[in-house]
């Protein structure tokens, strides 16, 4: 009889194997014909939605990884009532279809505060600009592009004029850059062309979060490991070379300047001018009394970071002979609660504000 136990030991747990994977089976099915049937809407909201890959241009998902600008934007993903880009990839609606002298473009290039951050795609400031260009001429022959992408720097919009921008043929692009290129300053290892700061994830399937017990499973462990990509910081930076320290990230600063960024935007005007396109350039604006979005680095590389880099953009207007709307100027002094989300996002009225002064430059090039 003793012979016979390890037999036995050995079904027992081939039949304790079987039992587990069997019951994660029914399970898994059972999760999903409960969702299929639209049951229980409250806890698949918990659970989460795979993670969505990079390596496609279709949704799920905002982004992509792009080899030359690290990522871009999924034509034609929607979010509700929030999100809508168009089948070119930019934030807005449909392009005109119209190759007439008489449709005016203007593209305008930057980051988030561009995108527009925290508000509906149809209350950014591209799209109010465009409203009150129209308004001021009283033409629908004007349209204003939305070409701004979280997260960007001045060097992902040198690469996105070759990739994204020139094939649009527009008349006029608007630039409006200087945070963004704050945060390779901060990390270690500085490298002008942000390389030891940027990078790009080529691919990234859902694997595992295709199963909807591994997602419960990870949610429980991290409740946001699971959501559409709207933000890519852990995918396109190198947090490796973070410093842990506030006195590490300031030293880093110090050390470097703002040469990179006006390469970079020094590059963008020449490149523009070379295709008999108008440049716009910006001063950008930050209130330092409403709290910084990013806590990545201290309120002194907010402030000075930007005052050196409006600096620059001052510098290459004059350089270039180009128009710089001075909206850094106009925004100082105002109560941040009607127009300000945080030190550097507009509220929709903030966002209408700042349409108003950029049409006041652009609208006398349309005459």
């Amino acid at each position: 009889m003793p012979e016979q136990q390890p037999s036995m030991s050995r079904k027992g747990a081939i039949v304790a194997v079987f039992s587990v994977v069997f019951m994660l089976f029914f399970a898994e099915v059972s999760l999903r014909l409960i969702n299929s049937l639209g049951l229980y809407e409250g806890l698949f909201s918990v659970l989460g939605k795979a993670k969505p890959p990079l390596d496609t241009m279709k949704p799920p998902g905002m982004f992509y990884a792009h080899p030359y600008s690290a990522y871009a934007i999924k034509p034609g993903y929607k979010r509700g009532d929030f999100e809508r880009i168009n089948p070119d990839g930019f934030r807005g609606n449909d392009l005109t279809n119209d190759s007439s002298d008489e449709l005016y473009r203007i593209v305008a290039i930057g980051g988030s505060t561009t995108f527009g951050v925290y508000v509906p795609w149809d209350q950014s400031y591209p799209y109010h600009l465009e409203l009150e260009l129209r308004n001021r001429i009283n033409s629908k022959n004007i349209e204003v592009v939305n070409a701004g992408m979280t997260g960007s720097t001045s060097a992902e919009s040198l690469h996105r004029l070759f990739t994204q921008i020139l094939s649009l043929k527009p008349d006029m692009v608007i630039i409006y850059h200087a945070y963004n290129d704050l945060f390779p300053r901060v990390f270690n290892n500085f490298q002008k062309d942000y390389y030891h700061w940027r990078k790009s994830d080529p691919n990234n399937p859902p694997g595992m979060t295709r199963f909807y017990l591994w997602r419960l499973l990870i949610r429980a462990i991290n409740p946001s490991a699971f959501h559409e990509n709207y933000d890519l910081q852990n995918y396109v930076l190198k947090l490796e070379n973070l410093p842990e320290s506030d006195t590490d990230r300031l030293k880093n600063f110090d050390q470097s300047s703002s040469d990179a960024f006006a390469f970079n935007m020094e590059n963008i005007i020449l490149t523009l001018k070379a295709n008999n396109i108008q440049p716009v350039l910006s001063t950008f604006a930050i209130h330092p009394d409403i709290w910084h979005w990013n806590d990545t680095f201290p309120a002194y590389v907010w402030e000075e970071g930007i005052r050196q880099n409006n600096e620059v953009i001052q510098l290459l207007g004059v350089k270039h002979s180009l128009p710089v709307v001075p909206f850094e100027e106009a925004m100082r002094g105002i109560k941040f609660r009607k127009y300000y989300s945080d030190s550097i996002h507009m509220t929709p009225e903030g966002n209408v504000r700042k349409a108003k002064l950029f049409a006041d430059v652009v609208e006398r090039f349309l005459n």
